[in-house]
């Protein structure tokens, strides 16, 4: 009976890291996004900046 105790709690732990693993990789990905998007940004403003001084 322990050992089946174990191997349930193994499974669960098993889905807990998979569920970790995804939520960590969303959030890299959504860093990723948000620094594109912050870089991308600053280019437009350094554009218009140079636009507006010529």
């Amino acid at each position: 009976m322990a050992q089946s105790t174990s191997f349930r709690t193994s499974i669960e732990q098993d889905t807990l890291a998979d569920h970790i693993v995804t939520f960590l990789s969303q959030v890299s990905l959504a860093h990723r996004n948000l620094a594109d998007s912050a870089d991308h940004a600053a280019k437009m403003l350094r554009k218009a900046d140079a636009a507006r001084r010529s």
